[in-house]
């Protein structure tokens, strides 16, 4: 590297034309020994560059007397044949720190690999003409990210190329070394935790980590990034199950990880089938179908030739033809749209081997009523369970025509609709006899009016289920409801067993019974009550 100063012989303008520079390059503990003739006859010249084109581990120092034994760039450029013409000429410049400092190259003089200015300098790291310290810098920087790009681009390289082979292998899954290493107690008691049930012959055992599949990179990076850290109870034992090419029925809750759980098993069976379409997925709303091409485009992303299509109702039909024939690999689809395509074009889906049913809309059926306790938030709350959950859903309340609720009532009786959201105009008088499940998003104001909407799940000596909300603002119902439900052995929360308004509750409620039986007469206060009347007539 540079040091403070360094010493430089200045040429005369004679010099400067008769003499072809050259570089000198110092290296640590190297010797200056030169060929005497060709010093002799450039002699100015070879002291410029020797002394003032300074090796980045070695510089000349400031008129030092050597020692004994010893040669120095000083000793040999600044001889006895010359010191006194030499000394004449020469002075003491400082390296040069700024680009702009430096004069532009001259022809035949060396050039800066920066800036083309005057390379006056050598870089000791890399032996390359540099003008000064700032560009010495910007040199050594551009050598390190050069390097760096390169070990990345081979390890990319090599990383893609291992990634290659595994796609060019035929995958077969086989449960990893971790799994086969628990016992089957250990494995039992994971599924039970889990919530896990199974049904058949010879189930693989779950996994515990999606690196257990042994997947390509690729896909692990884009599981991470679509937010997938550890798969869920259905993903542990559906995927295993899944890449083993099994048939499968699947239940679980709506959030629960549904889809990538068989998104991932299609995903590395189709990876290298050569046929085109090789997958199927029916979703029953355009809305789910939708979902699950957008999750898996993000599983799919950077794998080779994984193209989708998106075969749903209310799109154009002509662009989705279009894609159909583009060489894709799964086909996302509603039953009506693909039904359509199959009759009006030319596509036909020989090279099918995987078809999926996502039929989560059944784990609602019979259809759901929910209880509000205004309009406005009947109209609010359908809206919002119809866009998140693709469920058929509508609102159902006063401002609704004659017309309208009539057929509201026959979607609901012909199934049609899976999610009603009421006001209280459905609380009462209706034998709604598929509907087995009562919601009440609001608690009612009273008692009455609970008990009639919360028996629509209970028709004509049918079992069924209500699910109450209930909060702060229904506060007076508190000990009424607790009265009202736990004789029918459900579990009420601790949030409402430990309310004060509630304990306030029930203590009134005794001192007033306790009044009231004080005013009862039996035969054993009869005494005690004439007593007391006579007493309070001798008073007066």
């Amino acid at each position: 590297m540079f040091l403070p100063r360094s010493v430089k012989v200045k040429r005369t303008a004679h010099e400067e034309k008769s003499c072809t520079v050259k570089k000198t390059k110092l290296s640590s503990g190297g010797s200056l020994l030169e060929d005497t003739n060709e010093f002799q006859d450039c002699r100015s010249a070879r002291t410029e560059t020797s002394a003032s084109r300074c090796n980045l581990h070695e510089v000349v120092q400031e008129h030092t007397e050597p020692e004994a034994g010893d040669l120095s760039v000083g000793s040999t450029t600044l001889g006895e044949g010359n010191r006194n013409t030499d000394e004449d000429c020469s002075s003491e410049e400082p390296i040069k720190s700024f680009s702009k400092s430096q004069r532009w190259a001259e022809p035949g003089e060396p050039v800066c690999v920066v800036c083309c200015r005057y390379g006056e300098y050598i870089c000791d790291k890399t032996d390359k003409d540099v003008c000064s310290l700032e560009c010495k810098a910007k040199h050594l920087l551009q050598t390190q990210a050069k390097e760096k790009n390169l070990k990345s681009d081979q390890f990319t390289r090599a990383e893609s190329q291992a990634e290659t082979h595994l796609l060019n292998t035929p995958y077969f899954y086989k449960d990893h070394s971790f799994i086969l290493g628990l016992q089957d107690e250990q494995i039992e008691n994971l599924k039970l935790q889990l919530g896990i049930a199974v049904q058949g012959l010879q189930v693989p055992r779950p996994i515990i980590e999606f690196e257990h599949c042994g997947f390509p990179e690729t896909l692990n990076h884009n599981l991470k990034n679509s937010g997938y850290e550890v798969p869920t109870p259905i993903q542990m034992q559906m995927i295993p199950v899944g890449l083993l090419g099994r048939d499968i029925v699947a239940s679980a809750d709506t959030g629960s990880g549904k889809t990538a759980a068989f998104l991932l098993p299609v995903i590395m069976k189709v990876l290298k089938e050569t046929e085109t379409p090789s997958a199927l997925i029916l979703a029953p709303t355009r809305e789910l179908a939708i979902q699950i091409e957008r999750q898996a485009k993000e599983l799919m992303a950077g794998l080779p030739n994984m193209r989708t299509v998106l075969l749903v109702g209310g799109l154009p039909l002509p662009p989705q033809l279009h894609r159909l024939k583009q060489s894709v690999k799964v086909i996302i689809a509603t039953p009506g749209r693909l039904l359509e395509i199959l009759k009006q074009s030319s596509v036909r889906l020989h090279g099918i081997k995987i078809v999926v049913v996502d039929e989560d809309k059944k784990l609602f059926k019979p259809p759901v009523l929910v209880f509000v306790d205004c309009k406005l938030g009947a109209d609010l709350l359908s809206d919002a369970v119809h866009k998140i959950t693709g469920l058929q859903c509508t609102a159902m309340h006063s401002e609704k025509s004659q017309v309208e609720r009539t057929d509201i009532l026959q979607g609901l009786l012909q199934e049609k609709y899976e999610v009603i959201v009421s006001t209280g105009v459905l609380g009462r008088g209706l034998d709604l006899v598929n509907v087995k499940l009562v919601v009440n998003f609001d608690m009612p104001s009273s008692m009455d009016e609970y008990v009639h909407q919360v028996g629509r799940a209970g028709r004509l000596g049918h079992s069924g289920t209500a699910i109450t909300f209930i909060n702060n603002n229904s506060k007076k119902l508190f000990w009424d409801v607790v009265k009202r439900v736990k004789p029918t052995g459900t579990i009420l929360p601790p949030q409402l067993l430990n309310s004060p308004y509630l304990h306030d509750q029930k203590r009134r409620e005794q001192q007033r019974l306790k009044q009231l039986q004080n005013s009862l007469v039996t035969g054993d206060n009869i005494m005690d009550i004439i007593r007391k009347h006579d007493k309070n007539n001798s008073q007066r």
